[in-house]
């Protein structure tokens, strides 16, 4: 069920000026997190019109040596529009890597953005040439209600999405726990605890069997007004539940 006022896909519209330029604000508070100088292989998702001055940000995972896990909201051109290009940017801050070229994107035809619960938000992004990232795991399994770490390149404050600087393009990390384990959706986190606009397409991940593994990809979450935004935990797409669309194209 949705547990608030309205719902929000996780991406954000930044302006392309801060490609380059050191963004974000303090490092506490994705929201309730800490800065990540880890996890080299989650990466930023740059979607932008060519010659266009701004554009919109997301978080993926690299899964195969040109694949990149992400949303499919953050590449359906019903959501972000039509001629975009796409870059894919490495390290901690977004735009301070030379971006690696995108050979095309696909995703869950099944997607649609004024359903949202009815799953499939989940997309791969093609890499021109292959990177030397180590490919994350993506779990096969089913995921447990319990701990789960969360990585995003999204806002860490509840202020508007329009009010920049607000934490976005700066990698973080927060550890929380899987409310609900759905059939294609996973419920995770709290207020104080959760991803916001900018971490979707980001992972979420479990350790299982001693792995940390891949379980969720962000979704969507809660706004309460457009000047107060991600609030009451977030919605991932169970990545096992999506395996067949994983496989047949990374």
């Amino acid at each position: 069920m949705m547990r608030a006022i309205s719902a929000a896909l996780f991406a954000v519209t930044v302006p392309a000026c801060l490609v380059g330029d050191q963004v974000g604000g303090n490092d506490e508070d994705i929201i309730g997190g800490v800065t990540d100088n880890g996890d080299p292989s989650v990466v930023a998702i740059f979607a932008h019109q060519p010659g266009a001055t701004s554009g919109s940000l997301c978080t993926g995972s690299v899964i195969s040596p040109t694949a990149v896990l992400t949303a499919a909201h953050c590449v359906d051109p019903k959501v972000v529009g039509d001629g975009n290009v796409f870059e894919v940017y490495t390290g901690t801050v977004f735009g301070q890597s030379t971006p690696l070229a995108v050979a095309s994107t696909t995703y869950d035809s099944a997607f649609d953005i004024n359903n949202l619960q009815n799953g499939h938000d989940i997309a791969m992004v093609k890499l021109a040439a292959p990177t030397a990232l180590a490919p994350l795991t993506v779990n096969r399994g089913t995921p447990v209600a319990g701990a789960v770490r969360l990585v995003g390149f999204g806002m860490n404050t509840h202020i508007s999405v329009a009010q920049l600087p607000s934490g976005v393009g700066t990698k973080r990390q927060t550890t929380t726990k899987v409310n609900d384990v759905g059939t294609i959706l996973l419920d995770i986190g709290d207020t104080s605890k959760q991803t916001c606009h900018g971490d979707s397409g980001g992972p979420a991940f479990q350790t299982i069997n001693g792995q940390e593994v891949i379980v969720g990809v962000t979704s969507f979450g809660s706004d309460l007004s457009a000047n107060a935004v991600c609030f009451f935990g977030g919605t991932d797409t169970r990545v096992d539940a999506y395996q067949s669309f994983i496989d047949a194209n990374k």
